[in-house]
């Protein structure tokens, strides 16, 4: 180790909280994770106990030891002397006192949505670091998780034992019924990630009877790149809701074409979508046909599969597949013909949730 010691945690002014503990009683010391001293710099290393509460000191090997308020990966320490223990309670204010002069706040959870809100300092986010004790250079993913009814629970107590997180992970609160998990990801790939959400959801729908949707943002290097994994992470639940509202997951990267879609002006959309979902075809178009093309459209156009899972006899399904190609001359059999609806099927939904008609009359200048 080198005689100049460990550097300090940087952020604060921790040469003048040096001075500070200059003028108490008896040496205090600053330790890190690993029990080096880095305040003051000295090249001492102590056995940490297990154990580190904020609030009361434990004694090992003739020292006293501290946890300090929102600097997990930090302690106090000094000798286990009469008065020792408030003397480490006393310094351990003076560092908190001397975050608060610095900016940062006291609640980790204010601090991490200041960063998804593009409000934190450069200053504030350094000390976020220290504070969570991660690696800012890990690689993340932001997970939005939103409760559809919280049944009178308190999420934060309920979820607190039951997410299935990692050591790395950090939770941030929106508010009662939604939250982002900062998964660090490490070689996760999305298909990994996807299936993680579906534990996440089986978790939070078995043990606590919630249902919830996730979007998921897109991996960042870092947790000073989290904001924008996280604003992909809430448009792909904003434009996962529009065009699935049927799926509890929507990740961003698996979203192009409904993002394509939805840079359209709604004017747009309902001129387009008004192609197909006119007047003439309102009575085709019902429920029942739009619930069969649906089903035949996600068993990639296999008959057998998408009549089977809709109950119906496959020559009653080729049935109602022959009646839309007469009156619209889509061959929904033929994959460009199959997209080419749900796109302008899509384009509909997108119209008529921005509350223009599903179904306007038919245009004659066919753009």
């Amino acid at each position: 180790m080198s005689d100049k010691g460990n550097p300090p945690p940087q952020g604060l002014e921790w040469e003048r909280i040096g001075k500070a503990f200059g003028r108490l009683s008896q040496p205090v010391f600053l330790l890190d994770r690993q029990g080096r001293c880095v305040v003051p710099p000295l090249p001492d290393a102590f056995r940490l106990p297990e154990q580190l509460p904020e609030d009361k000191p434990v004694s090992r090997s003739g020292y006293l030891f501290l946890g300090l308020p929102g600097l997990e990966a930090y302690s106090l320490a000094a000798k286990d002397r009469p008065g020792a223990a408030d003397l480490l309670l006393l310094a351990a204010r003076l560092v908190q006192a001397e975050r608060l002069a610095a900016g940062f706040s006291p609640d980790e959870n204010s601090s991490l949505k200041r960063l998804l809100s593009g409000e934190i300092s450069a200053m504030e986010l350094e000390g976020l670091f220290e504070k969570t004790a991660v690696r800012d250079a890990a690689p993340r993913c932001a997970l939005l998780v939103t409760v559809a009814g919280t049944r009178g629970l308190d999420m934060r107590e309920a979820l607190q034992d039951a997410l299935p997180v990692s050591p790395g992970d950090l939770v941030v609160w929106e508010n009662a019924r939604s939250m982002v998990l900062a998964r660090e990801t490490g070689d996760e790939t999305p298909e990994e990630l996807t299936e993680f959400a579906m534990a996440l959801l089986d978790t939070l729908q078995n043990e606590l009877g919630l249902e919830a949707t996730v979007g998921i943002g897109e991996t960042v290097d870092g947790l000073s790149g989290l904001r924008a994994s996280y604003l992909k992470a809430r448009k792909a639940l904003e434009i996962g809701r529009l065009f699935h509202p049927e799926a509890r997951i929507h990740a961003y990267g698996n979203l192009l074409a409904e993002r394509v879609l939805a840079s359209l002006s709604p004017e747009d959309a309902s001129r387009f979508a008004g192609l197909l979902f006119n007047r003439e075809n309102e009575k085709l178009f019902n429920e029942e046909m739009l619930e069969t093309i649906r089903v035949f459209i996600q068993r990639n156009l296999n008959l057998t599969d998408a009549a089977r899972d809709l109950y119906i006899h496959r020559n009653t399904l080729v049935y109602r597949l022959d009646k839309v190609q007469r009156a619209c001359g889509l061959d929904l059999r033929s994959f460009r013909d199959a997209m080419t609806f749900k796109m302008l099927s899509d384009l509909n939904t997108l119209g008529s949730t921005a509350g223009f008609p599903a179904m306007p009359p038919p245009e004659r200048n066919v753009p």
